[in-house]
This record gives C-alpha cells, structure tokens and sequence, in this order.
C-alpha cells in the first residue's frame, strides 16, 4: 500500500503543479485521522484552492470530505503513517530557526494588537497575515543585519510589520506611509503605547514620491498587489527611496501566486530584471494569510539588492490599474 500512495503523490504532483513535497505535506496534515478545518489545511499547506480541491479529489478513495473539514479515512491512517518517520518535517518547518526568544517576544506583542487592524479592504488587495508571519519577518530582516542601525521604510502595513521591527528597539528610524488612515492611525496609538517611533504618513503609491522620502532608507519592506503592474509600481517607488549612497540597501517584497500558474512569476522576475536589482534570495511561501485561498494563504518573500544597474520603471504619477479587482 505504501507504493500505492507514494505513486499516487507523483501522479497527484504531476497532473496538478503541486510540488511533490507539499502534496506529500498535504497527507502529513491529516496522518492522525482526525478532520482538519479546509482553510488551515489551504494555511499549512500552502497550495492553492482549486489544486488542493483537485489533490482531494484525486485522492478521494483515502478521504473523507465533509463541508468544512478534510480527514483520512479510517483504513487509510495506518498507511499514510508508514509515510513519514520521527524526522520528518513540512515545507513550513525551514523557518523553525527563526523562532529566537525575541521571536517570542514580539509575537507576544503582535498578539495584543492583531485584533486591532481593520478589516481589509479588498479594492487594495488587503489581505491579513498571521501575527507568526509578522513576526518572523522581523526576524529575518533582524537575521540578515538588515535592521540594527539601519534606516528602513515600510511602502504599506496593514500587518504591523513596522511594529515587529519597532520591538527589536535596533532600527534607526521606521516610516510607515500607507494609503488607509485606519492602519495608520492603529500604528500611531500602538507606537505611543509602547514608546516606539514609528514615523506614519498617509501616501497613495499612485502619486510621485514626495522628496522628503526620495534616496532616504537603506531598507524598504512591502507587499504589493499581486499583479505584475502593481509590484513593479511598489518596487519602483520603494527603490526611489533607497539611499543611492548605500551600496547594499535592500528591498524585501512578497509576492504570491498559485502552483498552477507559475508563468505568471515570469512577467515579475523580468520587471525585477528590468529595474536592474539582483534577486539575493527567495523564500518561497514565507508569508502566511488569512482569506486568501487563490493562493493557497500564502506568499512568497523576496530579497533583493541594488546593483549599478538599479532604476525606477515609474517615477511620475501613475493612472494605470494595479489591484486585482481592477
């Protein structure tokens, strides 16, 4: 039975784009029989809706499928068992090095406050991360040196990450500029509470840059729309903000997308190869959301570096659509 259910995961991977190891992940999540709620099965695993729908239903004989819930059944457990041994671990558990007692800590501090950010709005492609996502961006950017001394800037935050950072009491300076006065005015009482300085300005990205934040910050964190117009209109603005002095700012960015269409990450690589920066790292599926199945809750985080050839594709107002529901 074991080979059944291993060729079963290469035939599921193939016919649907699921990389093995998350359809494989996929049964892992279910292994102890009991029924796991369908939009923290999408969260955990990371795949997409319509493919995970696809991957139940080509593994129908081994599944119970109720409504809301996804679970083994009964005769299935003991072979899906056989799958894994003691050492086995998810996709999701590379980032267990990132859990440091300050991970700790500012998780604690993003739990009093996640309540407190507003719905999102979806005509600004909104969609709310896990305070563990939050947190563990904080933690990366801490890891890579990217936050002790340095000036940095946040293009949009409606998941508290200027908050996270703020914790580690390291950066030099946080600016925020959002387009919603609702997660501004959120920071701005977070920050007095705990005595951050976290500066906020209202800033449609749809507008120039005004001079005040041009060639100002050596590290710029956002997450754009998911649309090719739209990360390049956030990643041109956020490079204009970078000191041109500082040969190794940064911009980290998110991008998410669906295992099935992995062309559309084509168009995004060329626009990041056109505005001249260097792809340093990708970590694919980092980001955790709540409410965002068509990506299976999930996206990517990229690091990126200036090089010479680092430019702008837009630097004047913009009149074009970049939000999904354009």
């Amino acid at each position: 039975m074991e080979n059944t259910i291993k060729e079963k995961i290469l035939e599921v991977s193939r016919k649907t784009g699921i990389p093995t190891k998350k359809t494989k992940d996929f049964l892992y999540f279910l292994r102890d029989g009991n029924p796991v709620e369908n939009n923290e099965l999408l969260q955990k695993s990371g795949v997409s809706k319509n493919a995970l729908n696809q991957a139940k239903e080509m593994l129908s004989d081994m599944l119970m499928i109720p409504s809301k819930n996804t679970q083994l059944k009964v005769d299935a457990v003991e072979e899906v068992l056989s799958l894994f041994d003691s050492e086995y671990q998810p996709e999701g558990a590379l980032w267990s090095f990132l859990k440091t007692k300050e991970f700790n800590s500012t998780l604690k501090l993003l739990n009093k406050y996640i309540d407190k950010r507003p719905e999102p709005v979806r005509g600004y492609d909104q969609f709310l991360a896990t305070a563990e996502t939050t947190a563990r961006r904080s933690q990366i950017l801490n890891w890579f040196e990217d936050v002790a001394g340095k000036r940095i800037l946040l293009l949009g935050d409606d998941d508290f990450t200027s908050v996270a950072i703020a914790n580690t009491k390291k950066a030099s300076a946080i600016t925020v500029l959002d387009i919603d006065d609702r997660i501004l005015e959120n920071i701005n009482v977070i920050s007095k509470k705990e005595k951050f300085k976290i500066e906020t300005a209202r800033y449609d990205v749809k507008k120039s840059l005004p001079e005040k934040y041009q060639g100002k910050y050596d590290v710029v964190f956002t997450d754009p729309p998911y649309t090719t117009e739209g990360m390049k209109l956030f990643i041109s603005r956020a490079i204009e903000c970078l000191d041109p002095q500082n040969q190794a700012a940064r911009i980290y960015f998110c991008y998410g997308n669906s295992d099935r269409a992995k062309e559309r990450f084509v168009s995004v690589h060329g626009a990041i190869t056109s505005m001249g920066l260097m792809v340093r790292w990708v970590f694919d599926k980092f980001n955790r959301y709540n409410k965002a199945e068509s990506i299976g809750n999930t996206s990517s985080l990229y690091v990126c570096d200036v090089t010479q050839l680092t430019k702008p594709l837009i630097k004047q107002n913009y009149a074009g659509k970049i939000y999904t529901a354009d």
